[in-house]
């Protein structure tokens, strides 16, 4: 039960939806998360969103997401100048709950294997197991959160 039921914002559910809802931050921390070296350049990012996205609500989105401590920024001093974005540890604990959404959307989405493919998917044994770009399946720790499987039967 809320204290003041007109501040949302004692609420924990309120208070993890307003850290990553918005448009792009869900896809954001997605694409950070399955991110080759867990780290991102700006372009590289951007491109990685397949929907249009202007510069500005890019920008604002991941400084809200820096404001509050899911990813960091990091420059550095190189010509031209290089900035690199990755999930801190509260990040990769949020990034965990968007690979159980995306696991919802499989089990009750209607999906090609195109859609599975762009969501880092596939089929083995009447289950869709994900993995990190570039992971080796053998070697991946559930610790990780590198590997998430949901039962097509559910």
């Amino acid at each position: 039960m809320l204290e003041n039921p007109d501040d949302l914002m004692s609420c924990p559910l309120a208070y993890a939806v307003s850290v990553f809802g918005g448009k792009w931050k869900p896809y954001i921390i997605w694409y950070l998360s399955i991110s080759p070296a867990n780290s991102c350049r700006y372009g590289a990012l951007k491109r990685s969103i397949h929907f249009e996205i202007s510069h500005k609500l890019m920008s604002q989105q991941l400084k809200e997401l820096e404001h509050d401590g899911i990813i960091t920024r990091t420059e550095y001093d190189e010509v031209p100048p290089r900035v690199e974005y990755s999930l801190t540890k509260k990040g990769i604990s949020l990034s965990r709950i968007i690979y159980l959404l995306r696991d919802w959307g499989v089990a009750y989405g209607q999906f090609n294997d195109d859609a599975m493919s762009r969501s880092q998917g596939a089929v083995e044994d009447g289950q869709i197991v994900y993995a990190k770009v570039g992971a080796n399946l053998d070697d991946v720790r559930d610790d990780e959160a590198i590997i998430w499987a949901f039962s097509q039967n559910q």
